[in-house]
């Protein structure tokens, strides 16, 4: 055989030996589209399904709770996972009892939001059209259900109708007229609680209200399996309820750390999970702090205190084993600070991975699979992601404990908040 000359023989090995290389160097990073229509067929998302696979709980983060893309694409992967992977129930970072309610009333999500449904959510243009899908999907054959698994109940239906409600599911057992009195003082503490109104207490009625709470629960018998045909008016529903309020006030006093609503966060996500929702499939819109693998606070309390598990963590075994995180950041750009609504500018920070990897997206946007082999700069000890609020950064190792997927935008920018 006549042999090929040199310089042709090396072209020949650099054309050959290029795609596996480069097939190699790229097989976790997926390319997204940059714009979202309105008429979607989720081509690109393909890739996520694949990771995602038959897992039954998605978890979709955020650094901040003001990232306008971010939130419109969110919202874009809720609508794919619902259309096209069978997840039928999308849980926010909303209050348990508001939310509940809510969905209930059968009445359009986007006006009812404000005011019961997280602000930042409630109020953000890149969010109110995923509650126009809710609407638009309510009376198909298999709608889009909302819930919310937040323990801090300060909507206001919480406000004006959970007390009432309570009371009348109690009503329905017979008490004598030390319990009545009993269980109307402590209707009328919760009451405060809800209203603002009980931050000031003293000891002694800290001490009788968490006793009282305690006691409230033995009114609440029935197994989380016997809750008739409407689960959230059963005494597993309400004895949830008693949980997130008990913590609301312990927290408001100062006898628990801000971070202790995460394992009872935890426990109503397990509770829609088991008794609300048995064998559905669950998105979970939430801050990272709660929904990373590792817990949210890398550092332990002031006084020596041990990190608290988030949400994620302090999930059974079993539910962690079938969920999927999927982290949301950008590279660079600006959000809006929730808490006063200024503009912030995310620092530029050297040896950061987002703008690297973005860069492999004309428009971009990318999906980065972490299961799937090496990333760009995996070999480079300094190489960091943004993690919370964009003031601390991970280490790839780091990040790959804390999520099974990124979905990176080249430029975030601030949500566009319009408080109705």
């Amino acid at each position: 055989m006549k042999r090929l000359p040199r310089v042709v023989s090396l072209l020949v090995l650099l054309l050959v030996c290029l795609p596996v290389v480069t097939c190699a160097a790229d097989a976790p990073l997926h390319p997204l589209r940059a714009a979202i229509a309105e008429q979607d067929d989720f081509a690109d998302l393909a890739p996520l399904g694949e990771a995602i696979g038959d897992k039954r709980i998605v978890m979709l983060d955020e650094l901040t709770h003001g990232e306008g893309n971010i939130y419109a694409y969110k919202a874009r992967v809720v609508r794919y996972l619902h259309a096209q992977k069978d997840f039928d129930v999308l849980v926010l970072e909303s209050g348990l009892f508001d939310v509940a309610r809510l969905w209930q009333l059968r009445q359009p999500v986007r006006p009812l939001a404000p005011g019961n449904i997280f602000y930042m959510y409630a109020n953000s243009a890149e969010v109110l059209p995923l509650f126009d899908y809710l609407d638009a999907q309510r009376s198909s054959a298999r709608p889009l259900e909302l819930a919310g698994l937040d323990g801090r109940l300060s909507g206001g239906l919480s406000k004006t109708v959970l007390v009432p409600q309570l009371h009348a599911h109690l009503s329905r057992q017979p008490l004598d007229a030390s319990q009545t009195l009993r269980l109307a003082r402590h209707l009328e503490q919760l009451q405060r609680l809800l209203n603002g109104q009980l931050a000031m207490a003293d000891a002694a009625t800290q001490v009788q209200f968490l006793q009282d709470g305690q006691w409230l629960d033995t009114l609440l018998p029935a197994p989380d399996s016997d809750h008739g045909t409407d689960v959230f008016n059963s005494d597993g529903f309400w004895r949830r309820v008693n949980v997130s309020l008990q913590r609301m006030a312990e927290v408001a006093w100062e006898r628990r750390p801000f971070d202790e609503h995460d394992p009872v966060m935890a426990g109503n996500l397990q509770w829609l999970m088991e008794q609300a929702y048995p064998g559905r499939k669950m998105v979970v819109w939430g801050h990272y702090a709660h929904l990373n693998r590792l817990g949210g606070y890398r550092e332990g309390h002031a006084g020596g205190l041990p990190p608290v598990d988030n949400v994620t963590r302090a999930l059974s075994a079993a539910l962690q084993a079938q969920t999927y995180v999927l982290h949301f950041a950008g590279a660079r750009g600006r959000y809006l600070d929730y808490v006063d609504q200024r503009v912030i500018d995310v620092p530029i920070k050297p040896g950061l991975l987002e703008p690297a990897l973005t860069a492999a997206s004309p428009s971009g946007a990318l999906f980065v699979d972490l299961q799937a082999g090496a990333l760009p700069g995996e070999s480079d000890p300094t190489a960091r992601l943004w993690s919370m609020d964009y003031q601390e950064t991970l280490s790839l190792p780091e990040a790959r404990k804390r999520f099974d997927g990124l979905l990176l935008l080249d430029r975030i920018t601030p949500s566009t908040y319009q408080p109705r």
